[in-house]
């Protein structure tokens, strides 16, 4: 189950990407969309968010998919091009990103970090954040980055497939998910034994129900 939702977390920012990927995509401490994560129920209950907070979330996460869907469509357009569509892409979920984290307390938010950790795996090793607080040296960030831009050029090769009608929804999160499960293991294989230890205690305790 940890796999399907960190696929479904990161489809959304996976979904448009498209060659040049140097150009229109890069590195992020929220690699997926937060909304969609902070909308997940054992997700809301480890971080015992109020009322209010759940709702300000419903709301943002609305905006999410309203904003995403209305992107989607215009790159349809024959006059639009896959980099600015990108482009609109990411700066949205950028956006909306910044707005469900401002929802949280400082607890909540640095719970959020270590749930985000977990959730996702080796694959937050992209994070810059997370780079810093491994203490990655230049050799260990240049090859995490070539596993990272491969990654993409593997889910948009997929997400085209879906898209064409050559390849149906289930099979794509099978792919999708065993190249994750490969794509942690090549990337655990270049931290050190203490770097891994170090990344173990930012994943924090489990979450009920995932």
């Amino acid at each position: 189950m940890t796999f399907k939702i960190s696929l479904a977390v990161l489809a959304l920012t996976l979904s448009v990407a498209v060659a040049p990927l140097h150009a229109t995509t890069r590195a992020t401490d929220y690699p997926g969309s937060v909304s969609i994560l902070l909308d997940l129920p054992a997700v809301r209950e480890d971080l015992g968010l109020s009322s209010k907070q759940k709702s300000q979330l419903k709301t943002i996460r609305k905006e999410l998919d309203a904003k995403t869907k209305a992107i989607l469509q215009k790159s349809k357009s024959p006059q639009s091009s896959s980099l600015t569509t990108d482009q609109r892409l990411f700066g949205m979920i950028d956006l909306n990103n910044a707005e469900a984290l401002a929802v949280l307390v400082p607890d909540q938010l640095n719970r959020f970090h270590e749930i985000q950790n977990r959730m996702l795996g080796y694959t937050m090793v992209f994070s810059p954040r997370v780079q810093k607080n491994l203490g990655l040296s230049q050799s260990q960030v240049r090859k995490i980055e070539k596993i990272r831009i491969r990654g993409l050029e593997f889910v948009a090769q997929a997400n085209r497939s879906f898209e064409e009608g050559t390849m149906n929804h289930d099979k794509r999160l099978e792919v999708l998910r065993a190249y994750r499960i490969d794509q942690s293991a090549e990337i655990k294989k270049i931290l050190t034994p203490t770097q891994a230890e170090t990344f173990a205690k930012l994943c924090g305790k489990p979450v009920k129900g995932i």
